[in-house]
């Protein structure tokens, strides 16, 4: 018995290793009100967990001092220079609606497409069909 948890516990340790290992993260200062999805999220400085590689297509969002967090279901891009790049969000602007569209980790080349809500894709029926991107640019 003593040995059964003994060994559920070293998985669960590796598990836990594995998934935080390929994990990146961003801090963002946000300075407009906009939306993940469905979620309104208020302006502040977030914390952004990208995707692990290998784990589950999902990106988080925290900000504490608003207490506000949320996540959404990405997809997996890679086209930066992984020697050049810098951390950043991508929204997309319909009027005055922002829309997190994009998340890419520094120095990795590697980033997150925001599948698009049924919210956003009836914003770009009233707008123009085209949006105004707008790019915040992570701090570390």
């Amino acid at each position: 018995m003593r040995n059964k948890s003994f060994a559920t516990l070293g998985i669960l340790g590796l598990l836990a290793t594995a998934s935080a290992f390929g994990q990146s993260r961003l801090k963002a200062d946000i300075p407009f009100e906009f939306r993940v999805g469905d979620t309104v999220m208020p302006a502040g400085q977030y914390d952004v967990n990208l995707p692990a590689i290998g784990g589950p297509d999902r990106l988080y969002l925290t900000c504490y001092k608003c207490r506000a967090t949320t996540s959404a279901a990405t997809q997996k891009v890679g086209a930066l220079d992984a020697h050049t790049a810098k951390g950043r969000l991508v929204f997309n602007r319909y009027g005055d609606t922002y829309f997190l569209s994009e998340a890419w980790s520094r120095n990795s080349g590697v980033g997150t497409v925001l599948l698009k809500s049924k919210t956003e894709r009836e914003a770009t029926r009233r707008a123009s069909q085209t949006p105004t991107t707008e790019v915040v640019l992570a701090r570390r």
